[in-house]
């Protein structure tokens, strides 16, 4: 069928479908358009009452009813539909995609994903076999919902889409089966949309409340929005911290989609729909024909939209700048990412600001006819969408061999295990890496220097070539600063300077290198570098020296997976030391923070242990037959520390930001070292005598910590406990009341207005000149500059010059000489910002006062961070001080 007939035929049914004589009871009633009148349903396809006993739009399925309608669709139609599970969240939820199709398309649904995947990969194929591929291949539609659980409507609108899709039996449906194959994915997050019904249903009468502050609808602490350790999984894409992301990037590569939809759910009284294109600022890396899709795509929904009466907007909020959503991390593999979020009702019913009632039915029918926009208009461009994916992956391998960057070489240096996990990650993201089999000599920039040199890359460097079809994901992840563009700087200043909110949506820099404190070479003229597939990370994990030491084993301190090896040594029982200065031994320079394992000290299977550990965690352990040191540290002296088991306890809860769930999960996943997370409300009946590591992550103090707490704390600390306070914790400890830590939070101050003319002059002038502060203008997500005491056990293994991603508002002041030390300090105004933006006024008020500080309290140590330091799980940097606080404290 010719394309213009496709497209007025579908505008029509839209426009059919409004029912103009439909008055506002009948578009409140829950079964309005779901699904639309014109459907001509197969009574062999259940509908959702059939399987799960409410109807489309009545209540809030669960993870479980919509497994189990999933099921009864693959069932019903076995030529047309394919249940394909995909992995598990943390909790044990199945995650599955349905996958709808022709059945001819799903006869040979396996060639299907295998040309399609020949085809995003041109150096594979010829020009003539790519255009026959892209002739064949039908367009490939990935429609994901929920990744925030308490998003709720469009859970249930994928599962009324597949069922419009397999159940109408019109030639009109059946015929966008041939021409693409559609892929549902109806929950990214199963644990936290089944945390929100439970919570949902558990809190509601025989009637739903239309209140906004009703019981049913005002959430605990640990919302549904986020997963089992509290990640929103949108700002995880390509940091893969999260087994479901991980799952579903897996599940992506494997198919290679053409678009992709992320549908979402926004503010009770935000607009009333919002799909892409979107607001400025735009990753440059983008292209103009993905940037053309996005406004044909919306030209269908708005038509649609239009056809039903529903309000929307677009071009309004929602940015595609940061690379680690739903919506821009396909765009950078080439696929049409679009955005789509629906006002949330948060349960049922609810009153709106503006004197409508919004149902949870609305929500459904909204993100329904979205997707079957979606799936019209890629249907009727099938072949032009899958043609411009096949362009848009050889025009990728084109950058790499004539665009301003042609490889980037990550260097081992003194941290190789660290090198070893970013480029897993990197392969993990669909990104091809290589490791050097020579030294390579070449000109390239280093980092954020923007000066060419001459380097030479030794053997054993990570080479990722951007002349590959994932070329701009490769850049936007590796290229050290990415800029919004002078226009948005200047509009969001001019806001600031109004009083009004900024536009920025998320962090403004992320490059990876600097994030894992990985020496990155960017390299812009041809190169010849001899390399090899990139290992996996634990194969360069070795021990060096004799098989069985006699005396010891040495683990250099410079890299944080010693700190990871260190806490599986504790928890298998096992005892350590650490070098609180450095020595040398057998010609080899070891730094502060060098752990030691004696041989004495531990039973014999210490051998055997320590290389499992070396191995799993890709370190070169150095094992001694001698203790006869060359200089510096005996391995029996003064100057090395018993590691005294940590026994932690983490505040969770209000009045504690669930980012606390960050922290959480590197110790469960990462660290693998208990953490024993205790209610706020639960502190007044906490033995802290049971602990010697209390940590306080972000949060508004003191909340229902309890009377006395701050003076319990105290004493608690001069007992010889290491309190680690963070962000919000810190402001609070600072206060002059609490006299937990010595410093004290700096405000922005309030300009005064212009003075009066005229005869009140005077009489106004005191009431001016009256000081007036508040809250500085949070960071968004900025590389800083900042340098590293070096002579404490909180900055073992740091190098001196460091660049932490910093994203909070709090700023301390310098503890004095006398109270304590600044261990890690911001740079001068002028050397401070490395990549992102900030507020000129934050940056004034930022220089050179610290991130970390620390002062002794009696025989313990109080470790403040001005910001959290495990944020997304994304900086091992920073967590390396947070670590040595929990580990080292308890020793020192």
């Amino acid at each position: 069928m010719p394309r213009r007939i496709w497209l007025t035929l579908f505008i029509c049914m839209g426009a059919a479908a409004t029912a103009p004589g439909a008055d506002e009871a009948e578009r409140s009633r829950p079964g309005w358009l779901l699904p639309l009148p014109e459907v001509d349903a197969d009574p062999k396809i259940p509908a959702l009452k059939e399987v799960v006993g409410h109807a489309w739009g009545e209540d809030i399925s669960s993870h479980a009813e919509i497994a189990r309608y999933l099921r009864a669709l693959a069932d019903a139609a076995p030529d047309r539909a394919r249940l394909v599970p995909y992995g598990r969240t943390i909790e044990r939820r199945e995650l599955s995609q349905l996958i709808v199709t022709s059945p001819a398309n799903l006869a040979r649904l396996d060639a299907i994903r295998a040309d399609n995947l020949r085809l995003a990969d041109p150096r594979g194929t010829t020009p003539e076999e790519a255009a026959r591929l892209a002739a064949e291949v039908p367009a490939i539609v990935l429609m994901a919902y929920g990744v925030h659980g308490d998003e709720i409507s469009s859970g249930d609108a994928a599962i009324l889409t597949a069922y419009h899709l397999l159940a109408d039996r019109r030639p009109e449906t059946r015929g966008l089966l041939d021409k693409v194959v559609v892929i549902i994915d109806p929950m990214q997050n199963p644990d936290g949309r089944d945390r929100f019904v439970q919570f949902h249903r558990g809190n509601r009468g025989v009637e739903p409340d239309a209140e906004p502050a009703a019981a049913e609808r005002v959430q605990p602490w640990a919302t549904g929005r986020v997963n089992h350790y509290l990640f929103d999984m949108n700002r995880d894409w390509f940091l893969q911290t999260q087994e479901e992301t991980r799952a579903r990037v897996a599940a992506y590569l494997r198919w290679q989609p053409h678009v992709t939809i992320d549908s979402h759910e926004m503010g009770t009284n935000a607009a009333h729909y919002y799909f892409d294109p979107p607001i400025e600022p735009i990753l440059e890396l983008i292209t103009p024909k993905q940037r053309d899709w996005f406004a044909r795509f919306a030209r269908r929904h708005g038509a649609r939209f239009d056809g039903f009466g529903f309000g929307y907007t677009t071009r309004e909020h929602y940015d595609a700048f940061y690379p680690g959503y739903g919506s821009t991390w396909p765009v950078l593999h080439g696929s049409i990412g679009i955005l789509w979020e629906q006002p949330s009702a948060r349960g049922l019913v609810v009153d709106r600001e503006d004197g409508t009632t919004l149902h949870y039915h609305d929500g459904v029918r909204h993100h329904y006819v979205s997707s079957l926009s979606t799936v019209e208009t890629a249907a009727a461009h099938a072949k032009e969408l899958v043609a411009d994916f096949a362009s848009y992956r050889a025009s990728a391998v084109a950058t790499g061999r004539e665009g301003p960057v042609r490889d980037y070489l990550l260097l081992p240096g003194a941290t190789p295990a660290r090198a070893a996990r970013l480029a897993d990650l990197l392969v993990k993201n669909g990104i091809e890496v290589r490791r050097t089999t020579a030294p390579v000599k070449l000109k390239a920039k280093e980092g954020l220097d923007d000066a060419e040199k001459e380097w030479t890359a030794p053997a054993g460097s990570y080479h990722v070539p951007v002349a590959q079809p994932a070329a701009r994901l490769v850049r936007s992840l590796l290229d050290p600063r990415f800029d919004m563009g002078e226009e948005v700087r200047k509009r969001q200043l001019d806001r600031k300077a109004r009083r009004l909110g900024d536009e920025i949506y998320d962090v403004t820099a992320w490059s990876l290198p600097t994030v894992f404190y990985v020496r990155s070479l960017a390299v812009s003229g041809p190169s010849e570098i001899a390399g090899e597939p990139a290992p996996a990370p634990r194969s360069i994990g070795r021990v060096v020296g004799p098989d069985r030491a006699k005396v010891g084993y040495l683990v250099p301190a410079e890299d944080d997976a010693a700190m990871h090896l260190l806490a599986r040594m504790l928890r298998l029982g096992l005892r350590a030391h650490v070098f609180d200065q450095p020595t040398r031994l057998g010609g080899v320079a070891y730094a502060k923070g060098t752990l030691l394992f004696r041989v004495a000290d531990n039973p014999d299977r210490l051998h055997d242990e320590i290389r499992r550990a070396a191995d799993e965690h890709g370190l070169a352990v150095h094992a001694t037959d001698t203790g006869l040191v060359d200089e510096g540290a005996g391995l029996g002296g003064f100057d090395v520390t018993w590691v005294k088991p940590p026994k932690v306890a983490m505040i969770v809860d209000r009045p504690t930001s669930t980012a606390a769930g960050h922290t959480w999960y590197l110790f469960d996943q990462v660290w693998r070292h208990p953490l024993a997370r205790i209610p706020a409300g639960s502190f007044s009946d906490l033995d802290l005598s049971r602990y010697n590591v209390l940590i306080l992550p972000d949060g508004r103090y003191p909340g229902p910590l309890g009377e006395g707490a701050a003076q319990r704390i105290k004493d608690w600390v001069r007992a010889g406990g290491t309190l680690i306070l963070v962000k919000g914790a810190a402001a609070w400890a600072a206060e002059k009341p609490v006299g937990l830590l010595a410093s004290r939070v700096i405000k922005k101050p309030i300009p005064p207005p212009e003075a009066p003319a005229g005869p009140d002059k005077e009489k106004d002038k005191d009431k001016d000149q009256e000081k007036k502060e508040e809250t500085p203008d949070a960071v968004p997500g900025a590389f800083f500059r900042a340098s590293a005491y070096d002579d404490h056990f909180v900055t073992f293994g740091s190098p001196r010059e460091v660049v932490p991603l910093v994203n909070t508002d709090l700023i301390l002041a310098p503890l004095a000489a006398n109270d304590g030390r600044n261990l890690v300090n911001f740079a001068a105004r002028d050397r401070l910002l490395a990549g992102g933006f900030c507020w000129p006024t934050t940056l004034d008020l930022m220089a050179g006062k610290p991130l970390v500080l620390y002062q002794e309290a009696g025989k313990g140590h109080v470790v403040a961070f001005a910001d959290d330091p495990n944020f997304r799980a994304m900086v091992p940097a920073t967590q390396r001080f947070f670590l040595n606080a929990v580990f080292f404290g308890p020793g020192h």
